[in-house]
């Protein structure tokens, strides 16, 4: 698909720093920021949490048993917080 389009000054400014930046092409760039966007969209309408914990480093970050979230406050060290 081919579009043609107008940017203001600060966008056209800012696609071309990018472009130096990630040493993209402005139509990968904006494939990049489409791709961006979308992924954040979906976080919005609800995929799945357990995807997105995994995907930022949440699921194992901790260490503890099996049962942490049924024993945290026996097993996590609170001593910061007296």
């Amino acid at each position: 698909m081919q579009l043609n389009l107008e940017l203001g000054n600060r966008h056209y400014e800012k696609l071309q720093q990018l472009q130096h930046t990630v040493g993209k092409d402005a139509r990968t760039v904006l494939e990049l920021a489409i791709d961006e966007l979308y992924a954040r969209h979906q976080v919005a309408v609800g995929q799945d949490a357990l995807e997105i914990f995994r995907k930022n480093g949440v699921v194992g970050c901790l260490h503890g048993g099996s049962s942490l979230s049924e024993n945290y406050k026996n097993e996590l060290d609170w001593s910061d917080k007296l």
